[in-house]
């Protein structure tokens, strides 16, 4: 097979943007480049709505410290609904990355209208919106699925979907086994207590959780310690970028089968000899690879899975818009949604079902495993 992307096999599927268009959404076309697109102000650059019509609201941070990838997320909507009418598109609302600027970027989106809000991206700005919004759906972005239990629905891919995905299809290959190791962070514990209410379900054998620095020495020790002295069949690492190579390095040698979460970027395995045949999840491939594709021809950069966080919230705002359906009901769809991360659904607590791949690291190349249906 000749390689699509120096990581990445050819998709499988042809024509897959097309196909996760037309799948488990709406009838959607398919998506066309964008080409010097902007953000400006509060709006996508030509997307003012006929009055009266019908829309939901992005609620990006267009400014402030996460401004680059607001801007992607921006872009990456854009991606999903330029070949549709612009009266049905989302509008999309600068949250300045700010408690305050998410609030009043919500209240503006209900002033004119809009009838879901997706967004915003952080936990922190949630609640906020959340009081401001009243009885019209909140879909944030955040991936802390306690957002639920204040009436948000979660759209981004959580700790605990990460963990089930990995962890069932480890005990799937016969390891029950697992370790989990990760920095001390609020991925780390999120992580931990995933784990741990899988092994109380009796589904693996959780031999222990360890949250250290990744930059500590010691590491195999450390790991064979915490597991009673015997190393575990296999270690979940949780963590991607810096962390993830420190904690790699320091296991160098050792005869685990090291497993990982959605936190791994192409950039972080790409060239990294000590995660060869790791198994990790991710969205995927054949779908999240042509939107990669597109965004990088488009806008020179690779748009990392919160873009398409944004990219699959602009198709199913798009999509209900034609629909008629911008409303609760309307989410709670039983078949669900199909985007560029892959197949997902809302629950009636707000929390999101989603599949994910699992994918293999051999000699320099990313290959599919197979696919998980997500808790």
């Amino acid at each position: 097979m000749t390689p699509h992307h120096p990581l990445f096999p050819r998709p499988t599927r042809r024509d897959a943007l097309r196909l996760l268009i037309g799948v488990g959404l709406l009838p959607l076309s398919g998506c066309a480049t964008l080409t010097g697109a902007t953000l400006t102000g509060a709006t996508l650059t030509g997307a003012a709505a006929p009055a009266g019509a019908a829309r939901a609201a992005l609620l990006l941070p267009l400014t402030g410290a996460a401004s680059a990838l607001g801007q992607n997320m921006g872009r990456a909507a854009g991606l999903a609904t330029q070949a549709g009418p612009p009266d049905q598109a989302p509008r999309i609302y600068d949250t300045k990355d700010t408690v305050e600027g998410a609030a009043a970027a919500a209240g503006q989106a209900l002033a004119d209208g809009a009838k879901v809000l997706f967004g915003p991206l952080r936990a922190d700005q949630t609640p906020g919106v959340l009081a401001v919004a009243g009885k019209i759906p909140v879909v944030s972005f955040s991936n802390d699925d306690r957002l639920a239990g204040l009436g948000a629905f979660v759209m981004g891919i959580t700790p605990a979907q990460s963990v089930a995905a990995m962890f069932s299809y480890a005990k799937a290959q016969g390891l029950t086994r697992i370790a989990l190791l990760a920095a001390e962070s609020p991925l780390g514990a999120a992580s931990a207590t995933a784990a741990m209410r899988i092994a109380q379900s009796g589904k693996i054998g959780l031999a222990a959780t360890l949250l250290r620095d990744p930059a500590q020495g010691g590491l195999v020790q450390a790991v064979r310690s915490a597991c009673g002295g015997t190393l575990p069949q296999a270690l979940y690492i949780p963590d991607g970028g810096k962390a993830l190579a420190r904690f790699a390095a320091g296991l160098r040698g050792s005869d685990m089968q090291i497993l990982g979460s959605v936190q791994w970027g192409v950039s972080d395995v790409a060239g990294n000899r000590d995660l060869n045949r790791a198994w990790f999840a991710a969205p995927p491939p054949d779908l999240f690879q042509p939107f990669s594709d597109q965004f990088q021809a488009a806008f020179g950069e690779e748009p990392g899975v919160v873009a398409g966080l944004a990219f699959d919230a602009a198709l199913v705002a798009s999509g209900l818009a034609r629909a008629g359906a911008l409303s609760r009901k309307g989410l709670l769809r039983p078949a669900g949604f199909t985007g560029v991360l892959g197949p997902f659904r809302f629950a009636d607590d707000g929390r999101c079902q989603r599949s994910l791949s699992i994918l293999a690291i051999e000699a320099g190349q990313i290959l599919a495993l197979g696919e998980v249906a997500g808790t």
